[in-house]
């Protein structure tokens, strides 16, 4: 009777020895299903490609001051007439319109071995840390995106939108910086100023997206890509100025197909302007627009060359724009 006893007790301690065991693993597991979803909300602020870069597999491995100098194309796009389209909708409706927008264009960015860097309201910093033809395919397929987007707006009586894009590629220090209390994931450069210039420069020459010859230089076939060489432009905060190409092919089918068969011509046109030969040009760039004129590149350069024709220059003009402003 006193080994029964014993042996009951005995199974009854495995038991209950067994039942903590596999409460202790119940509640592991709990805990790393939570910290997987609280890895995976914080991933949502913090791309996970921005840790990677810095050599962290986790959130709470980062401090202060941690920071990675990498060489990547930076991106910039900006809706065209933002503030017109938001005075005419309600906040609410504001911000469905932009979060449709964003989420639309994200996946399109990370497709493109890219990340957001930054959501700016009606605009989209994002980093491209392999190759500067992963930032050109991400902005071509958005200009596409954006037209299948416009289908819709107008289906709906909604005004379409026009989007300019800007990439520039260069050196990027990618860090921690804020103080103990309250950190933020930064980049610093100035290849990321040069970015955000050469966007802005698609409102002046009316182009959807523009590139420099820096990030020109760094498309693996930059023949695949169908582009416009516009000039030189001294920008705000750089001392050399930054040749400027446009890339057509986030055009309509119709304008990409018009741009390819009055190529040679433009390219004439552009020679002829910046070898001083302003009727020439202007002859040029009038035969274009009378082709089609919503080539609005050909239609600056008339009106530039024109101008130009009648006023003349000085000896030394090179010809670079100066767009000192933001």
């Amino acid at each position: 009777m006193l080994a029964l006893s014993a042996g009951k007790r005995n199974n009854g301690l495995k038991v209950e020895k067994e039942k903590a065991l596999q409460k202790n693993l119940d509640a592991q597991q709990q805990m790393l299903a939570e910290q997987k979803r609280v890895n995976q909300a914080i991933s949502r602020f913090v791309p996970n490609e921005f840790l990677t870069a810095l050599g962290k597999s986790n959130i709470t491995e980062i401090a202060l001051g941690d920071t990675v100098e990498k060489e990547v194309t930076v991106f910039f796009s900006d809706i065209r007439d933002y503030t017109s389209i938001a005075e005419a909708l309600s906040p609410e409706d504001n911000f469905k319109f932009v979060n449709a927008y964003n989420a639309r264009m994200g996946p399109i960015i990370q497709k493109n071995n890219g990340f957001v860097n930054q959501y700016l309201g009606d605009g989209i910093m994002a980093i491209f840390p392999k190759s500067s033809e992963d930032a050109l395919r991400a902005a071509i397929a958005m200009q596409q995106t954006i037209r299948q987007f416009n289908a819709e707006r107008r289906a709906g009586g909604k005004r379409k939108i026009r989007v300019g894009m800007g990439l520039h590629s260069g050196s990027l220090i990618m860090g921690i910086t804020g103080d103990e209390n309250r950190m933020d994931a930064t980049t610093i450069s100035d290849s990321v100023n040069s970015a955000a210039r050469i966007e802005n420069l698609t409102k002046y020459y009316g182009a959807a997206i523009l590139l420099s010859e820096v990030s020109l230089k760094k498309l693996n076939n930059p023949s695949e890509f169908h582009l416009r060489y516009l000039g030189e432009v001294q920008v705000k905060g750089k001392l050399k100025p930054l040749k400027i190409y446009e890339c057509f092919d986030g055009d309509t089918a119709d304008m990409i197909a018009f741009k390819l068969a009055t190529l040679t011509q433009f390219e004439k046109g552009i020679q002829s302007y910046f070898e001083k030969s302003f009727a020439k040009a202007a002859y040029i760039f009038e035969s274009i627009t009378l082709q089609n004129n919503d080539d609005r590149i050909a239609q600056l350069f008339l009106k530039k060359a024109k101008a130009l024709d009648v006023a003349g220059v000085r000896e030394d003009w090179t010809g670079v724009e100066m767009m000192l402003g933001k």
